[in-house]
């Protein structure tokens, strides 16, 4: 069912006077314009703002009175639509997802309505939650309570998780409705909730985008794939595409990636080692604490970097660093 929300507030304010319904107007936004502030529409009436915010808290009272008259007939079948719809999120949902879902067109005249109804309560935006609204005017508390125990899970877990592995205790409907409240929870690209400090959640500049694709990739890439992967991923931000040099750039100097190839990278949580082959040769055996024939430090050597084989053997004939013993064996050089 289409509901014309603009209709609906020009019932409303129709009987209000003129001075009372220009300054609703103005304050909501309700003549295809942004919403005024309580001064700029005092200083064009040459009034307080609070005296403004008394206007508009009059004019609201007179309006809601119309409910009780035969008006309230042609809006209770949006308000019914509200409350359904919030009751759907279970009970609540941040502000600007659901007027998005109600009819983001018409944002304006939806929220002018939301301050109307009676059983909708705005709850006001902190440093933690965004705005949202409820049908539970009392609600603020359980959603910070539920929140905070996400997050000390989430601290512990160490790892995303989906709305399924987290909706162990709650409703699914409520739980996401919670989640997008939270300004320390967001949804990744991938579906996944976590931090909102956690870079493959909320990836701020190329490395940690770089981070984000590789280990969505779980396998190394070469930087010109992690860019063309970065480009999708801004794709959907409206954010420029990324330079493959500047990519390789990054990636150079953050240590959480190790190049394993000729322009490959992989990461270092993956258990690859930093520096060259010949770090890695001497990682390797170092942590093996005893020689080793050519072909395990080869195979080894392999699990590590993506390099021919002849590049790791003339790694290994640097005698300032190797010795081959009388078995043919290799260590290091003390």
């Amino acid at each position: 069912m289409t509901h014309n929300y603009s209709k609906c507030s020009e019932i409303l304010i129709v009987d209000l006077d003129t001075r009372s319904k220009d300054i609703i107007v103005r304050r909501f936004g309700l003549k295809d314009s942004s919403p005024q502030t309580l001064e700029s529409i005092g200083n064009a009436y040459g009034i307080t703002r609070e005296r403004v915010r008394q206007i508009v808290e009059g004019g609201l009272k007179q309006i809601k009175s119309v409910f009780k008259g035969k008006k309230g007939k042609d809006v209770d079948p949006i308000f019914r639509h509200f409350e359904k719809t919030l009751k759907g999120a279970g009970g609540l949902k941040r502000e600007d997802i659901l007027v998005s879902s109600l009819g983001e067109n018409d944002a304006n005249h939806i929220l002018f309505l939301l301050n109307l109804g009676e059983p909708f309560t705005r709850q006001s935006e902190t440093g933690q939650l965004h705005s949202f609204w409820t049908l539970k005017s009392d609600i603020q508390k359980d959603v910070e309570s539920l929140l905070d125990k996400l997050i000390r899970g989430f601290e512990k877990q160490g790892s995303p998780a989906t709305i399924a592995e987290l909706a162990t205790s709650h409703k699914e409907d409520v739980l996401l409705s919670s989640l997008e409240v939270s300004k320390n929870i967001l949804e990744g690209s991938d579906g996944k909730w976590g931090l909102s400090v956690w870079p493959e959640i909320n990836p701020k500049g190329i490395k940690d985008k770089a981070y984000l694709v590789l280990k969505n990739s779980e396998a190394p890439l070469h930087f010109t794939e992690v860019a063309k992967l970065i480009d999708k991923l801004q794709e959907l931000l409206s954010v420029r595409p990324a330079l493959a040099q500047t990519v390789h750039n990054e990636l150079i100097k953050d240590d959480r990636f190790v190049l394993v190839g000729r322009g490959t990278y992989g990461l270092q949580e993956w258990g690859y080692s930093p520096g060259t082959v010949r770090d890695v040769l001497c990682s390797i055996l170092k942590s093996n604490g005893k020689a080793l024939t050519k072909d395990d430090i080869i195979k080894k050597t392999l699990e590590q970097r993506q390099v021919k084989e002849s590049t790791i053997v003339m790694n290994l004939q640097n005698k300032q660093y190797f010795v081959r013993n009388a078995i043919g064996r290799y260590q290091l050089r003390t």
